[in-house]
């Protein structure tokens, strides 16, 4: 059985409003370590799936996965002004 991550328990243990709205994103090159990178992608994905499961839905969480990107202000800043777009709106 995996390890239960503090990020999942806090999720779990809280009371999430349905209006909340969640933006993810991971870059497939987060370190240069392709076992890690994968683990993290994974762990992104329990995270969606633990706020659906917490009753945010799922059109309230946005989880994008950016082909070659980076744990760098290069791979976020062209993201920035899109997901603070989506995550003011109603």
């Amino acid at each position: 059985m995996a390890r239960q991550r503090p990020i999942i328990q806090l999720i779990q243990q809280s009371v999430l409003s349905p209006a909340l709205r969640v933006f993810l994103s991971i870059g497939e090159l987060e370190t240069d370590n392709s076992d890690f990178n994968q683990i993290a992608y994974e762990h992104v994905v329990q995270v969606r799936q633990t706020l659906i499961a917490a009753g945010v839905p799922e059109s309230r969480i946005r989880f994008d996965f950016i082909t070659g990107g980076t744990h760098h202000e290069s791979t976020w800043s062209p993201l920035f002004p899109e997901a603070h777009r989506w995550l003011l709106q109603p």
